[in-house]
């Protein structure tokens, strides 16, 4: 900067007054600036502040629209370390006396001991089958199997890559075979033990072996050390494949799991150990949950009406006034958000359609809300679902046989009519590959199989003629089938075996096929496809989605989205649905809408920080102002100070002149 000397010459404080002169003038305009931006920020951090309680608002009446909060049950026992009890929201309350007499197993097989976990086994085949087994303990073999309905033999090859015991381990677990495999070393050597991955008789297992090491399936050398099957059982059964069996109120149940689900409707008993006296559980409503989502959601709303209070109070005097006092953008979000607590359920079934109804009203001097609990668990304890209905979309069905589960936002208000139309499929078996061969010419040379029809005594098959075409073999199969419930198709030259029934009785097997009918019509031993008994469903004469018992209204539908359960598999006209929308959800979009990026809130914080920016621009402005001030007052005082100069100079010529004069009279004086 250059070297300033104002005041020299004239002896005034230049800087002081040109610093004072522009402090008067410009010092005005930066307290309003100051002022301006004080309170700009001062409203930003009260918008802020709201916006915050309205966040925690908007997840308390985001619980609150939740129906499961409101129809919660809860199960207790008197023997939690015996049975265990889990209730869904669709349960009964009702009392249950249970005993357990016998846990669910899975059955385990162990194979001989060997020297090394990479011992060679053999080569070959295993087929591997689910099924209900009867074993002699006596004398440690299987006497009897039935194929688990839907499943088929697995089929693994062992060959010189994968033939020791980690390598057959490997194989089986990669496989989803519905075991698992381990190796274990018990002391004497190591053993290859095959576990089934699932409890229950019908998840056993047999294991039959096609050696093609030294050719014999059945011996104790080679890969068919590891038959387990009527023909030979050279694993060891270490564990049986068992159901559980308890009583529940005196009535005998036997489940394939320790999780015994479909005994009671929506109840879950889990069963930890055997019992020596009856075991209750109690199945009842839960009244606590939808008392403390209804004190959350209206300590959500008290919390954000005192931050509101807080800051847009009024005060005449100005000095205890809200930082957002008579701010218009936060009377119409308050007033928007008691509108809709004030709202009524529309369509609603039942006796109440708004908070008041419920014991939940608006104090007249504060005007929060406050709970008549009293009344509240009235209601709950009459029916939870007249709560649910004002504050949650819920639907409420007339049909016992059917329970609202869910919807989305997508589901619309209405009454949805529900109908269910069982169906039923065949049970069907398809062979592994074309006809290859159709020439038999006698007991040297001939195809034989047997197949069971639903379960029935086999039906035995022999082909022993010189035919010519794929439908001539046909037309001798289905009159071998004649009267047995059953016939054969073909399609691309390949058979297949569809009962005559249908229905989840429904069922193809091969239970015997020689070497000829496996390579020449692709006939193997094995379970087909079983027959299903299924009922479809529509909403509104809509085709629903069917997952287990649970149905959901189709997509672009006005019940997209509506989850409904279907009781006891009921079909028929299972009635109407009323489905109405609470007081929660168009409140959670609401608040939604207001915290939203270009929302209400979010606009006016915009409008405040652009005043903020606004108001720097202008202190940028009244910078430039004032260095022109002070440049201009500096110029000024420069030009008096040259002034004074010069009459200081005139002053002292004209001094020094008149000291010359002599005085008037002095000499006559003398």
């Amino acid at each position: 900067m250059p070297i300033t000397s104002t005041g020299i010459g004239s002896g005034l404080d230049v800087e002081g007054l040109v610093s004072q002169l522009v402090l008067a003038e410009i010092g005005p305009y930066e307290s309003r600036l100051n002022r301006s931006e004080a309170q700009f920020q001062a409203r930003i951090s009260a918008y802020g502040a709201i916006k915050s309680s309205l966040a925690t608002f908007q997840e308390k009446v985001a619980n609150a629209a939740l129906s499961g909060q409101f129809l919660k049950n809860t199960a207790t026992t008197t023997s939690p370390q015996s049975v265990g009890a889990v209730a869904e929201n669709y349960a009964e309350e009702g009392e249950y006396l249970l005993e357990v007499s016998s846990l669910a197993s899975a059955q385990a097989l162990a194979s001989g001991a060997f020297a090394e976990s990479t011992s060679s086994v053999g080569t070959g085949r295993l087929n591997i089958s689910l099924g209900a087994l009867s074993y002699d303990e006596g004398s440690g073999s299987v006497t009897a199997f039935s194929p688990k309905a839907g499943s088929a033999t697995l089929s693994l090859v062992i060959d010189s890559s994968n033939n020791s015991l980690i390598g057959i381990r490997d194989t089986i677990n990669s496989s989803n075979a519905g075991i698992s495999a381990s190796v274990l070393n018990d002391g004497s050597g190591y053993r290859l033990v095959l576990r089934s991955e699932a409890t229950g008789l019908e998840n056993g297992f047999t294991v039959s072996v096609e050696d093609t090491g030294d050719g014999d399936s059945i011996d104790s050398s080679g890969l068919s050390q590891l038959t387990f099957d009527s023909s030979s059982s050279n694993l060891l059964r270490t564990l049986p494949a068992g159901n559980a069996l308890l009583r529940i109120n005196g009535l005998d149940i036997s489940s394939e799991s320790n999780d015994v689900s479909k005994a009671v409707e929506g109840v879950t008993f889990r069963l930890a150990g055997l019992t020596t006296q009856p075991v209750s559980v109690s199945v009842s409503k839960d009244l606590e949950s939808p008392i403390g989502v209804v004190r959350q959601f209206v300590e959500g709303y008290n919390a954000l009406k005192s931050e509101l209070d807080a800051y847009t109070r009024l005060d005449p005097s100005g000095s205890a006034a809200g930082a957002l006092a008579g701010d218009s953008t936060l009377r119409l979000l308050a007033l928007r958000i008691r509108s809709s607590l004030n709202s009524a359920v529309g369509g609603v079934v039942g006796s109440y359609a708004t908070l008041a109804e419920l014991g939940i009203t608006t104090d007249a001097v504060s005007g929060k809300l406050k709970i008549n609990e009293a009344r509240l668990n009235e209601i709950l304890a009459q029916d939870p679902r007249d709560v649910a209905r004002v504050l949650t979309n819920f639907g409420t069905p007339d049909n016992s046989s059917v329970r609202y589960i869910s919807s989305t936002a997508q589901t619309k208000a209405g009454s949805y009519t529900v109908q269910g139309v069982p169906t039923s499929t065949a049970g069907y078996l398809t062979a592994s590959g074309p006809i290859t061969q159709t020439s038999y010419n006698g007991s040297g040379n001939q195809a034989s199989f047997s197949i069971s029809v639903d379960g029935a005594a086999d039906v035995d098959i022999i082909l022993s003629n010189n035919d010519q075409t794929n439908e001539q073999v046909l037309d001798r199969i289905n009159t071998a089938l004649a009267g047995s419930g059953a016939m054969a198709s073909l399609s691309n030259n390949v058979l297949t075996f569809t009962s005559d029934s249908s229905g989840a009785s429904s069922s193809i097997e091969i239970t015997q096929a020689n070497a000829a009918a496996i390579q020449g019509l692709g006939v193997a031993v094995g379970s087909g496809v079983p027959g299903t008994s299924m009922t479809s469903y529509t909403i509104n004469g809509e085709p629903a989605l069917l997952t287990g018992d649970l149905i959901t209204g189709k997509t672009g539908t006005e019940a997209e989205g509506l989850a409904l359960k279907i009781i006891g598999n009921a079909s028929g006209d299972l009635g109407t649905v009323v489905f109405s929308e609470g007081i929660a959800n168009p409140l959670a979009n609401l608040v939604s809408g207001l915290l939203a990026e270009d929302g209400l809130i979010d606009a006016r914080l915009d409008g405040l920080e652009g005043s903020v920016a606004n108001i720097s621009n202008q202190r940028d402005s009244l910078e430039l102002r004032a260095e022109a001030l002070e440049k201009r007052y500096r110029l000024q005082f420069s030009g008096l100070e040259t002034l004074i100069a010069q009459l200081n100079t005139t002053q002292t010529f004209l001094s020094q002149a008149l000291s010359g004069f002599v005085e008037p009279n002095t000499t006559l004086r003398k």
